[in-house]
């Protein structure tokens, strides 16, 4: 009988230590997950084109749908750019190409703007971002390049105006709150191929 209650105090002091060990290890997860959640919060939301490949989605957009004969086209190279080429035709009151991201929503209204590096050919593109999901109001922002040179630029959000069918629209402010897309556009009215690599779109 004695050996029978040491046996049962043994087995109970067992399953108590197992008991304790478990709870100390669960009750350490919950701070290391509340300290990176804290951290997450206070960070300030950015965007990287080339970390969300999966979620970022592109596509193009082109004078097409006003009975224009412009091509753009987009894809990524060998080193993961984002290349934007074609050519603008001026045939049928045509002339522009564009693409644009869709598929994710973002605050950025922490941030002060978006930094993009390029390589381009001399043209004038532009940068353009939309918000809340309106394809059809869209804001802009030059983005001259330098042919075959490679550029860090930083686009402050301030420098986009707004525009819809490409006439621009005063005292309409970009809502950062709220960003569903951003893209290049070309439409500078001349009559040629383009080529635009990007490297990197982030937010500063």
């Amino acid at each position: 009988m004695n050996l029978l209650k040491k046996s049962i105090l043994l087995i109970i002091s067992s399953s108590l230590l197992i008991t304790a060990g478990l709870t100390t290890a669960q009750d350490s997860k919950p701070t290391e997950d509340k300290e990176s959640t804290n951290t997450e919060t206070k960070a300030k939301p950015t965007i990287d084109y080339k970390n969300q490949t999966e979620k970022l989605k592109w596509r193009s957009v082109n004078d097409g749908v006003m009975g224009g004969k412009s091509e753009g086209k987009y894809y990524f190279s060998e080193a993961n750019n984002l290349m934007f080429r074609g050519e603008i035709s001026l045939k049928n009151n045509g002339g522009f190409a564009s693409i644009r991201s869709y598929g994710e929503q973002y605050d950025l209204s922490k941030s002060k703007g978006m930094e993009v590096t390029f390589r381009g050919d001399g043209r004038t593109y532009y940068f353009t971002a939309r918000a809340g999901g309106n394809s059809r109001l869209a804001y802009w922002s030059p983005l001259k390049t330098k042919a075959g040179e490679w550029m860090t630029v930083k686009v402050p959000f301030t420098s986009f105006y707004a525009t819809s069918f490409g006439r621009k629209i005063p005292k309409l402010k970009l809502n950062t709150s709220k960003i569903s897309s951003f893209g290049f556009m070309l439409y500078d009215k001349k009559d040629d191929t383009f080529s635009l690599e990007v490297k990197s779109i982030k937010s500063y």
